[in-house]
């Protein structure tokens, strides 16, 4: 039992080195510098600036190093509603690689129903396995997803659970991240599936700060059978801790019930960082 124990401390230590010294020689021979743009030095000029011939050494703000893996989770709460969700999502080749994607997502989410007789909750957990493509061309990077969709929603009147209803469909997923310059950000998603005919899309666009985030609008629209719901605020993205990466926003919800109240979420993606995104 020793000689295994040494054994697994002994491989641990060599992986811990080899990874180690990887990473070293990347940054050591990253080159830092930055080619300033001809024409205007004012404040406004390098958020259209495109003329960059050289890259930073990290960029914290795009993403993570080729590795194959990474996981994400996060909460969002709203006056009447509040969910959790969590999962990971595989690249065989590098994350910032051309190639086959697998997304494995599950949520949590408690929605809320009052009148002035009565009060009804419905408990929805979701659970999706998405296999797909991802693609990369410049600045832009686009994932193509479509898979198993699994949904069981529990519905409860006066804290008492009056039925169960467990459906499955199928679910297809569009992400889109795009720097136009290396100071802009665009995103967009738009998720929809068979069951209920639900569909969510979200569109934001970020400027960077003080390299550390991006911040800007965001407007997002969700649609089923049974209600609808739209969101207008602003978000942080992209806020680097170690190998997390944070995102927060906040903003206007309202919906077709007539309620309408402030929302906010937050979220965490676990990769390390990687090499800049940006390059021209």
């Amino acid at each position: 039992m020793r000689w295994r124990l040494g054994l697994r401390a002994l491989c641990v230590a060599a992986a811990a080195m080899v990874c180690g010294s990887a990473v070293g020689q990347d940054i050591a021979d990253a080159d830092f510098s930055v080619e300033p743009a001809a024409g205007s030095s004012s404040f406004w000029s390098p958020l259209f600036d495109t003329r960059i011939s050289k890259r930073r050494a990290f960029d914290f703000l795009s993403g993570g190093m080729p590795d194959r893996l990474m996981y994400f989770g996060g909460v969002d709460a709203s006056h009447w509603s509040l969910g959790a969700y969590g999962g990971l999502q595989w690249a065989p080749a590098g994350l910032n690689k051309d190639g086959f994607i697998l997304r494995f997502y599950m949520s949590e989410n408690l929605e809320r129903y009052t009148t002035g007789t009565r009060s009804d909750y419905t408990q929805i957990s979701r659970a999706t396995l998405l296999p797909g493509y991802l693609m990369r061309s410049g600045n832009l990077e686009v994932q193509f997803l479509a898979g198993l969709d699994m949904e069981a929603d529990y519905f409860f009147h006066d804290q008492r659970r009056s039925r169960l209803r467990t459906t499955a469909g199928a679910r297809g997923t569009m992400d889109i991240w795009w720097e136009p310059t290396r100071e802009l950000m665009l995103q967009y998603a738009l998720s929809g599936t068979t069951i209920d005919n639900g569909y969510t899309t979200r569109v934001a666009a970020g400027w960077r700060m003080f390299d550390l985030f991006w911040i800007g609008p965001e407007a997002a629209l969700s649609n089923d059978y049974f209600s609808q719901q739209t969101r207008i605020g602003g978000h942080l993205t992209g806020l680097r801790t170690g190998p997390y990466e944070w995102s927060f926003a906040a903003g206007h919800v309202q919906d077709n019930f007539e309620r309408q109240g402030v929302y906010a979420r937050f979220g965490m993606v676990i990769r390390p960082p990687r090499a800049p995104f940006f390059e021209n």
